[in-house]
């Protein structure tokens, strides 16, 4: 039987754990936050990433810093994120590209997305939309698809890069559909509009604010959305999904928080908690709908499968479309 000396000492060693436990989350932030942005400044993600941090700011009564560590795919900003202490005051926002693009792609990456990744929370997410010419006779998806069909491999799309989301996202739906299109690259979203515009392409892929001011002129009009349903910003607009015989599509460009993994679980649960207030915040709901955006709430839970299944899907759709970078 234990000396009551041990059993104080045991005693006070439980206590000190239920009081230093909740300790992490309750003195977190001791400092300055710093989020990182695997894209240069004045890119989407850099401003989207200033005006949450604004408001992260405002939350913590602590400043929230945002430092941009653009090209090399995300990699010096994950490295940087690696080299942080794991306390929660360096996180990260990157977007598919950095937890489901580029692991698809590659096996020689210094991280594993959910190995190396603690999940905080999805910020928001953004379908691609396939276009045409305003003039084109192909006047809905479905006629995409009908004429496919009918001539095999007389169809041109357009793309942004080779291994890019556009890129993955395309090809994933011409195998949904069972058809035989010809992917064009191409090094910027721009490039790939003029082609549509003078007829060179017959459609291309892209977000919807790069094309939206050519949208509203009347030059171009957009097919379908590649989220799981009609995007409420652009009602008319169809999902892949009804196309018959697809369901269950679901491509999108999505960007959320994560911190390293080891990072105190209460820790990761205030972010959560605080990112949650700031996607309920007016200011950023309405910079967000500047955007066509909405916020996206998940748990680090729902976030971390959400990561999970994405990576499985472009894996499958790389491997089946035979996607290679160089």
């Amino acid at each position: 039987m234990p000396s009551p000396r041990r059993a104080r000492v045991r005693l006070l060693l439980a206590a000190a754990v239920m009081v230093t436990a909740p300790a992490h989350s309750q003195d977190y932030p001791t400092k300055p936050v710093r989020i990182i942005v695997p894209y240069p400044g004045g890119s989407g993600p850099d401003i989207v990433a200033r005006t949450l941090a604004g408001v992260m700011t405002k939350q913590f009564g602590q400043n929230v810093l945002v430092e941009n560590k653009g090209g090399g795919g995300g990699v010096p900003a994950i490295l940087d994120l690696k080299n942080s202490p794991q306390d929660g005051h360096t996180i990260l926002l990157p977007d598919s590209s950095q937890w489901a693009v580029f692991p698809s792609l590659r096996t020689d990456l210094p991280y594993e997305p959910g190995r190396d990744f603690a999940p905080i929370g999805m910020l928001y997410s953004n379908a691609l939309y396939f276009y045409v010419k305003s003039d084109s006779p192909l006047k809905s998806i479905t006629d995409v698809v009908a004429r496919a069909k009918e001539k095999p491999g007389s169809l041109r799309y357009g793309v942004t890069g080779v291994g890019g989301i556009m890129h993955i996202t395309g090809e994933a739906w011409r195998l949904a559909a069972g058809i035989n299109v010809t992917v064009v690259p191409y090094r910027a979203s721009a490039e790939a509009l003029t082609s549509v515009l003078s007829g060179d392409l017959d459609f291309a892929l892209t977000g919807l604010s790069s094309i939206k001011a050519v949208i509203q002129g009347g030059k171009i009009k957009t097919l379908a959305s590649t989220g799981p349903k009609r995007d409420r910003y652009t009602p008319d607009v169809p999902s892949v999904n009804e196309i018959p015989g697809i369901r269950g599509f679901d491509f999108q460009a999505d960007i959320g928080l994560v911190a390293w993994t080891g990072t105190p679980r209460p820790v990761i649960d205030k972010l959560s908690r605080t990112l949650h207030a700031a996607q309920k915040d007016p200011v950023l709901l309405d910079f967000l709908k500047t955007l066509d955006y909405d916020a996206v709430i998940t748990s680090p839970d729902e976030f971390g499968a959400k990561m999970r299944s994405d990576l499985e899907k472009f894996r499958a759709t790389v491997k089946a479309a035979n996607i290679k970078i160089q």
